[in-house]
C-alpha cells in the first residue's frame, strides 16, 4: 500500500509540476511575447534557462537525497516554484522574466521527475523498477491535462493571473501533498558519493562504475539530444520535406500516441527485462527511423516508419533513462548517481532545441537528419558497451 500511495501521489503533483511549472509556456507564449515586448523566440528562451539552472542544482541535491529522504526534497522544490510563478506573473521586462525562470529551475531541480523517482527507489527498493514505470505511464498524460487547463485558465485569468493561481496550487497542493501523504521513511544510512559507497571499493571497482556512469551518460545524453531537439523542430522538419502544414502538425501529434504506447508496452513486460534491454531496444530502432525519413525524403510512407519507429524509441528511452541505474547500482546508491547525472543530461535537454532549429534553418533538413545520425549511432554504441559490463547475476 505504501508503494501504490506513492505511486498515485506523485502521479498527481508530477502532472500539475510540469504543466504549472513547464508546458505552460506552450499555450502562453504569445501572449507573454505581446505584453513583455519579446520575440518568441525569446520567450522560449525561458525554459531553456529553467533546465540550465535545474542542470547546476541537480548534483547538489545528492547529499540532500542521502541525508534527508527524497520526500522534504519534493515538498521544498513545490513551495519553492510559487515564488517563481509569482515573479513571472509580475514581469515588465527580459530581466525578470529570465530571473523567473532561474528560480524554477531550482525548485524544478528538487520538485520535478528525479527527485520523484528517487523517493519511489526509497519506498519501494526491489521493485522500484516497475514502481517508477508506473508512475511514468501516468506522467504521459501530463500535456493531455496541462494545455486544456492553461488554455482555459488562460482566457478566464489572462497568462498573469494562470501564473498567479499555479504558485497557489504549487504551495498549497503539492508542497503539502509531498509532506503529509507521502510515507515517511528514514532514508538510508550510508555516504553519498558516486558512484560506491562501499569504502572497502577496490580501485577497479571504482574505475568500473565510473565507466558505468560514463556510459549511462553518453547514451542518455545522446539519444535526449535528438528526442528533445526533435520534440520542438519536427512539424518544421516534416514541412520541410514539403509536406502540408495540416498534415505536418498531425503527424507531429502522432508521436506522444506512440511514446505512451511504448510505455504502456514497457511496463507491462514487468520484470521480464530491465532497463538496460530497454534503452538497448530504444537506441538501436533510433537510426533506422532517422535513415527512413533520410531516404524516402518526406514520402508517406516514410513520414510513417519514422513516426513509428522514433516514437518508440523515444518513448522507451525515457523509461530505460529512469531504471538502467538501477541494473548496475543499488536503490540506496540511485539518488546519488541520478543526481550527478542531471548535469550533463539537461544541459543537453536545454541545448539540443535551438541547435536543431538552427542547423534546420541554416543547414537543411540533411544535415539535420545527419547529425542526428550520428548521435544516435553514438547512443547505440554506448548501449552495447554498457550491454557488456552488465553486472551478472547472483546464483
Amino acid at each position: 500500500m505504501p508503494v501504490l500511495r506513492s505511486i498515485i501521489v506523485l502521479s498527481i503533483t508530477q502532472i500539475i509540476a510540469w504543466g504549472a511549472m513547464f508546458m505552460f509556456v506552450s499555450v502562453t507564449a504569445a501572449g507573454m511575447a505581446d505584453d513583455l515586448l519579446l520575440r518568441p523566440s525569446a520567450i522560449y528562451l525561458g525554459p531553456t534557462v529553467m533546465l540550465v539552472a535545474m542542470a547546476f542544482c541537480s548534483p547538489l541535491l545528492a547529499p540532500v537525497y542521502a541525508r534527508h529522504g527524497a520526500r522534504l526534497v519534493l515538498a521544498f522544490g513545490s513551495a519553492a516554484a510559487a515564488p517563481g510563478l509569482w515573479l513571472l506573473a509580475g514581469a515588465g521586462g527580459p530581466v525578470s522574466y529570465f530571473a523567473a525562470w532561474g528560480i524554477l529551475g531550482l525548485a524544478g531541480a528538487a520538485a520535478l521527475t528525479t527527485s520523484a523517482q528517487v523517493f519511489l527507489t526509497e519506498i519501494a527498493g526491489e521493485g522500484a523498477r516497475r514502481a517508477i514505470g508506473a508512475q511514468m505511464l501516468a506522467m504521459a498524460l501530463a500535456p493531455t491535462i496541462a494545455w486544456p487547463v492553461t488554455t482555459f485558465c488562460e482566457a478566464a485569468l489572462g497568462w498573469r493571473g494562470t501564473f498567479v493561481l499555479y504558485g497557489a496550487v504549487m504551495l498549497l497542493v503539492c508542497a503539502p501533498l509531498h509532506f503529509f501523504a507521502l510515507p515517511r521513511r528514514e532514508p538510508p544510512k550510508r555516504n553519498p558519493r558516486v558512484p560506491n559507497s562501499n569504502q572497502s571499493a577496490s580501485p577497479a571497482a571504482v574505475r568500473r562504475q565510473w565507466r558505468v556512469v560514463a556510459l549511462i551518460t553518453a547514451a542518455v545524453a545522446l539519444n535526449g539530444f535528438v528526442t528533445w531537439g526533435f520534440q520542438l523542430v519536427v512539424i518544421d522538419l516534416f514541412r520541410s520535406f514539403a509536406v502540408p502544414g495540416y498534415l505536418a502538425v498531425g503527424f507531429g501529434s502522432a508521436i506522444g500516441f506512440i511514446q505512451l504506447s511504448a510505455r504502456l508496452f514497457d511496463f507491462l513486460g514487468g520484470n521480464r527485462w530491465d532497463g538496460l534491454t530497454t534503452g538497448l531496444v530504444a537506441a538501436a530502432i533510433m537510426p533506422p527511423a532517422l535513415l527512413a525519413l533520410a531516404l524516402g525524403e518526406g514520402a508517406e510512407w516514410s513520414i510513417i516508419l519514422f513516426l513509428v519507429l522514433y516514437g518508440l524509441s523515444s518513448g522507451a528511452m525515457s523509461v530505460s533513462r529512469a531504471t538502467m541505474p538501477l541494473v548496475f547500482f543499488s536503490s540506496a546508491e540511485y539518488g546519488a548517481v541520478v543526481a550527478r547525472l542531471g548535469l550533463p543530461l539537461n544541459l543537453a535537454f536545454a541545448a539540443a532545441p535551438p541547435f536543431f532549429s538552427f542547423l534546420l534553418g541554416e543547414s537543411g533538413n540533411r544535415w539535420t537528419l545527419a547529425f542526428a545520425l550520428l548521435c544516435s549511432l553514438g547512443a547505440l554504441a554506448s548501449m552495447a558497451l554498457l550491454s557488456r559490463m552488465r553486472p551478472a547475476k547472483p546464483g
